[in-house]
């Protein structure tokens, strides 16, 4: 049952479908099929009985009507007057004897059961000797005609008449055998209808517990699996990453359903893993961010990283400024006199791995340290060396042995904290050197207040000095803007850096629309002719001075001119 049971599961949910509705077609095809079958076998004995025992009674009764007949007529040509009555009972005789036999001779198809056959073989007796008496009458009513005392007296004689009783009672006998084995056939044929019946009742019966039985077979091969998946998906949702998906290889909507539930576990497994990673990474980092020195920082690095990925020993190795790497924290290590604490690049494991700036792993690794307790010690199965770079620089190298293979999440947690090792080892030393230079910085600071103090008097005489070099400017400025002639100046290269508006008026040009521009594009080379804005040229009488360089300004020249 549970190898059927388990067949079913597999089957797609189409297929279930069809065998079940197959089930109840079929039960209905076979009750339709054994009725049609049974009501065939009723159809058949009804036609036979009809053929054979009806028609055959039929035959008989009318057999024996024609018995009859011949005896009336007889009589009709014993009591006639004349040849014309006579012949035609005569004739009447012979027809009905006639009508006997034909009716007899079709009777006699249906004659089959030992019965019948005997009774019939005792009437052909019987009919042969009533013929015979019929013809001697027959002669001795020819013979005698209009007198047939005779035949009179031997057609009313005791031997002719129980002739006639016999077939008669021969003929009535047949009709009732035939009756009766009409009923008998009516009987069988309630009985096959009453079998029928029973029949299709216990088809239906069977059909509907088959029906009933493949329904529950069904119901159970859908729901058992899907019960069975929930729990598993309970189980996932309530954090058993590793639980069991059943089903995954049915080759059904239940196999994609446990293939699509198993590609969520994955998701949902590696995201846990990225969970457990993100969570022990930001816990260690947050730790290593109240570190105050090396030695703290370096210690607590080791003892909350060999717990979290299972390390029996770990070892924490930092640049000493000399291209050297020493000893300065440790997990579950114990100091021997024969290993050194201090390695130089190219030097060990710990200076390989700062050579080659890259994890080195070794598993069952030979005459390494030991992994020690209370209880006792073992060798490790694996080893970690990794290195703690920064830009181009190995700032340290951490050392970790454990009893099993590091996993990989494990190592994800190392991956992910090498870097935040490096960055809090060069923020810690950034922030030793920023004390350093704090303290220095306080010690100048006292230096450059009292340098402050000296300053501000100097910065008050400059101020004083500039307020009247500023006044000095502003009245030059104004005697050349009062100026009756233009005046410009420009530097080395010609470009115009002043100009006052008698020289604006006399080129054409609004205020400040000189300035920046070139001295040749108003006033020729050889400083006899002007150029207008509006392109007119007249003749111009020009003198320039040279200035001397201040401030930013390289030398400058001093143009005066006017119109000749």
């Amino acid at each position: 049952m549970k190898a059927l049971l388990n067949t079913v599961e597999r089957l797609r949910l189409t297929t279930k479908l069809v065998i079940g509705f197959s089930a109840g077609i079929l039960v209905a095809l076979v009750i339709g099929l054994t009725s049609l079958s049974s009501l065939g076998e009723i159809e058949a004995d009804m036609e036979r009985m009809y053929e054979t025992d009806l028609l055959g009674i039929s035959h008989v009764k009318e057999a024996n009507i024609n018995l009859i007949y011949m005896g009336r007529a007889m009589r009709q040509m014993m009591i006639a007057q004349d040849d014309v009555t006579r012949d035609r009972a005569r004739t009447q005789v012979m027809a009905a004897r006639e009508t006997l036999r034909a009716e007899m001779a079709e009777a006699r198809k249906g004659f089959f059961r030992p019965e019948t056959l005997a009774q019939d073989e005792k009437f052909t007796t019987n009919f042969s000797r009533f013929n015979e008496n019929v013809e001697h009458a027959l002669a001795l009513i020819e013979r005698e005609k209009a007198n047939p005392s005779t035949a009179a007296r031997f057609i009313t004689s005791t031997d002719f008449m129980s002739v006639v009783n016999m077939a008669d009672d021969d003929l009535t006998a047949l009709s009732k055998i035939k009756e009766r084995q009409s009923k008998a056939t009516v009987e069988e044929a309630r009985r096959k209808s009453d079998g029928a019946k029973r029949t299709a009742v216990l088809f239906l019966v069977l059909g509907a517990m088959l029906s009933a039985a493949l329904g529950v077979l069904i119901g159970v091969s859908i729901t058992g699996p899907n019960h069975r998946l929930s729990r598993s998906v309970e189980e996932l949702a309530a954090g058993k990453v590793e639980a069991s998906i059943p089903h995954a290889d049915y080759p059904n909507e239940i196999g994609i359903l446990a293939r699509s539930i198993r590609v969520l576990q994955d998701i949902y497994r590696k995201a846990d893993e990225q969970h457990w990673v993100k969570s022990h990474v930001a816990e260690i980092g947050a730790a290593l961010q109240r570190a105050d020195d090396f030695v703290t920082l370096t210690q607590d690095a080791v003892s909350r990283i060999a717990p979290v990925i299972g390390a029996g020993h770990g070892a924490f190795y930092v640049a000493d400024g000399q291209g050297a790497y020493s000893l300065l924290a440790s997990y579950g290590y114990r100091e021997r006199k024969h290993l050194s604490n201090c390695f130089a690049e190219g030097e060990g494991l710990v200076g390989q791995c700062v050579v080659e700036r890259a994890t080195i792993v070794l598993t069952a690794p030979k005459d390494y340290i030991r992994i020690g307790s209370g209880l006792g010690e073992g060798p490790p199965a694996c080893i970690m060396v990794l290195p703690v770079i920064h830009g181009e620089r190995v700032l340290g190298v951490l050392e970790v042995a454990s009893f099993q293979p590091f996993t990989a999440r494990e190592q994800a947690v190392l991956e992910a904290l090498m870097p935040i090792l490096s960055a809090s080892l060069e923020i810690l030393d950034r922030n030793l050197r920023t004390r350093e230079l704090l303290a220095a910085s306080q010690e100048q600071a006292e230096r450059m207040e009292k340098q402050a103090a000296q300053l501000e008097e100097q910065q008050v005489e400059m101020e004083a000095q500039q307020a009247e070099l500023l006044e000095t400017e502003n009245w030059f400025r104004s005697i050349i803007e009062a100026a009756p002639d233009g005046m410009m100046v420009t530097d080395e290269s010609g470009r115009i850096l002043l100009v006052n508006p008698a020289a604006e008026a006399l080129f054409g040009y609004d205020a400040g629309e000189l300035v920046g521009g070139d001295i040749d594009a108003v006033v020729s080379p050889d400083r006899r002719m002007g150029l207008r804005k509006d392109g007119a040229r007249f003749p111009l009488v020009a003198s320039s001075s040279p200035l001397p360089p201040r401030g930013t300004r390289g030398r400058c020249v001093s143009l005066t001119v006017r119109a000749a």
